[in-house]
């Protein structure tokens, strides 16, 4: 079992890590789908330990495509569609840029940016926007999908920004998981066309988007009883430690 497993892995990882990835994505997603967000950033810490720097954001963004994508589907009969086609167009612009910058980055300026922008996002509090008027969801796509281009996890600065443009939780939800599916497949396409080789990688990829879906699936049973509080102080003390590892790997 182990030498066939061994086959459809690319050689830098061992079955157990493909395991203990595989059991991640579906903790993350849980964790996304009960409380809105931080799986992605909490997937992306835990990614950066088994997956080199170079493949990082690319399978991190296949992953999340596939966890995003599946939430979306939960949760479509709450999406706003008009917001997240603005958001859309805009995103393709961010993607395109970012693409040609982000696969010239060596692997220790990738781990240190990432760590740094992950211990950032985890306890800089973000403002909270106003509503955003649907032309302005463009730009936010643009800027926001160049930024993940080179650290991953973008989901709590969309969060923050996009907050108070959705009046029910549900929809903020299942709107942010329908931007974020656009933000991570634009960003998929964007390094396919620079020259990242997906096929490798493609059977990690399709388990942890199985496993993160039955974590969608669990989460969203949850989304409207689970405490955050106690949860989120645990929560931004484990994506530090995480953060400040990959840091230090990077130095």
């Amino acid at each position: 079992m182990e030498s066939i497993a061994g086959t459809l892995l690319p050689d830098i990882l061992s079955p157990v890590n493909a395991g203990l990835l595989v059991a991640a994505s579906f903790l993350t997603s849980f964790i996304t789908a009960s409380v809105g967000i931080g799986g992605g950033v909490v997937m992306i810490a835990l990614m950066s330990y088994f997956v080199p720097p170079v493949a990082l954001i690319p399978v991190h963004g296949a992953v999340q495509l596939g966890s995003n994508g599946g939430r979306t589907f939960v949760l479509r009969e709450h999406v706003d569609w008009i917001r997240i086609a603005a958001f859309s167009a805009g995103a393709v612009i961010g993607a395109a840029i970012g693409a040609a910058i982000a696969v010239r980055l060596n692997n220790s300026v990738i781990l240190i940016g990432l760590g740094l922008f992950v211990i950032a996002s985890t306890w800089i509090p973000l403002r909270k926007m106003a509503a955003i008027k649907t032309r302005g969801f463009a730009v936010i796509g643009a800027v926001t999908t160049f930024i993940g281009m080179f650290f991953g996890a973008t989901g709590p600065i969309n969060a923050a920004l996009m907050s108070n443009s959705f009046s029910k939780r549900q929809t903020l939800v299942g709107s942010l998981a329908a931007l974020m599916s656009a933000q991570h497949g634009f960003k998929v396409i964007g390094f396919a066309f620079a020259g990242f080789a997906f096929e490798q990688w493609l059977p990690l990829i399709a388990m942890m988007i199985a496993s993160g879906f039955c974590g969608t699936l669990t989460g969203s049973r949850l989304l409207h009883v689970m405490p955050e509080k106690g949860f989120r102080i645990a929560f931004k003390i484990v994506l530090t430690l995480l953060a400040c590892g990959m840091v230090y790997r990077g130095m």
